[in-house]
């Protein structure tokens, strides 16, 4: 006796699947299992950002951040406004 063998699915297949047959076809713990798989990698690490607060606190702008970081500007004002909504002093 042969089972069949779940096949495994690509991020696009899953993506093109929809939310309701996703839910329906996989457990919850699947789904969390192939979420932590999937995503865009963080342009900005913890060691960065603590990197980060520091240098703003030392007077640096949000440009000379970027360049030091090697991302853009719009980055660093996303993690600076994020800082700012967590707490009131970043």
């Amino acid at each position: 006796m042969s089972r069949k063998r779940e096949a495994q699915h690509t991020v696009r297949e899953m993506a093109s699947m929809g939310g309701v047959a996703r839910a329906k076809a996989y457990s919850k713990a699947q789904l969390r299992a192939w979420g932590e798989e999937g995503g865009r990698p963080v342009a900005l690490d913890r060691k960065a950002l603590a990197r980060l607060r520091k240098l703003l606190r030392a007077g640096k702008s949000q440009a000379e951040c970027a360049t030091t970081f090697g991302v853009s500007v719009r980055t660093i004002g996303r993690v600076v406004a994020r800082f700012k909504a967590s707490d009131n002093h970043f």
